[in-house]
């Protein structure tokens, strides 16, 4: 009477037994969201997921410096030769001015105008000298370090050397060609009969045209000295002359300058070509 009884009443058709979870696990509901656009996400931190809007770098000069060099020299050559160039036609019509003055009174103002332009004429003209006087020296330093580089060594001359060769007026005539025939000497690759005559040619037109400023400088200061109408105009004359040929220097050399050191050694081409006969 005290025993548990048989088991046939859990097993009737008529009980089904239900799992349960405890309360304490059982989720808490989900809020609802009332209908309607939700808001706007708000980060106070830039994200860093997503794809990245990377700014497109602008075109970079891919040149070398003796590139860039070069191409300055080009410049400033040709900069050179339209300010002599000005200078020339300034000095020109302060040449007929004084030509015309000998037997014809010219109003003043005419005769400030064309002052005032010579003496801008000319320091136009110093300053492109000044100008392209650096940017040659530069070219030839870089030159010089690039030849020397090619057997792995270092330009035996300092760098206050070379500017002192190249960049001293009269000096340079035979400062600059000797420190370029001593880089085109290093260059195995160029043509050295070519080039050294390149190189002579221009040497021998830059003494030339030292010539003719250091005339022209002597024959202006003895003008201005002189006081005589006569004696100006010769001084001008000589002026103009050394401005005009100065002019045509510097544009021929635009040209040949950099080119000196560009007649690389060709490979020589057979006269005679054999072919295979099947």
């Amino acid at each position: 009477m005290g025993g548990p009884r048989s088991g046939r009443l859990y097993r009737s058709r008529h009980v089904r037994w239900i799992a349960r979870r405890p309360p304490e696990a059982i989720p808490a509901r989900r809020p609802v969201f009332a209908g309607g656009p939700r808001p706007i996400p708000r980060y106070v931190y830039i994200p860093q997921w997503g794809l990245r809007d990377t700014a497109v770098e602008a075109d970079r000069d891919q040149r070398t410096r003796k590139e860039i060099l070069t191409a300055a020299l080009t410049q400033a050559l040709h900069l050179l030769a339209g300010a002599l160039g000005f200078a020339a036609i300034a000095h020109l019509a302060r040449y007929v001015l004084l030509v015309v003055n000998r037997s014809t009174p010219v109003p003043g103002w005419l005769d400030g105008v064309t002052w005032v332009l010579v003496v801008f004429a000319g320091l136009l003209a110093l300053g492109a000298y000044v100008y392209t006087t650096v940017i040659v020296t530069r070219w030839t330093i870089i030159t010089r370090s690039e030849a020397y580089g090619r057997h792995h060594l270092r330009d035996p001359r300092p760098r206050w050397q070379i500017a002192l060769l190249a960049a001293t007026p009269l000096v340079n005539v035979m400062g600059a060609a000797l420190l370029l025939y001593e880089a085109a000497v290093q260059r195995d690759d160029l043509d050295q009969v070519r080039t050294r005559r390149r190189l002579t040619r221009m040497c021998v037109a830059w003494a030339i045209i030292n010539v003719l400023a250091v005339l022209a400088v002597v024959t202006r200061l003895v003008a201005a000295m002189s006081g005589s109408i006569q004696t100006g105009a010769n001084g001008l004359a000589a002026v103009v002359i050394s401005s005009a040929c100065s002019a045509v220097f510097a544009r021929w050399l635009a040209g040949r300058l950099p080119a000196a050191f560009g007649a690389v050694v060709e490979d020589p081409v057979p006269s005679r070509r054999w072919v295979a006969v099947a």
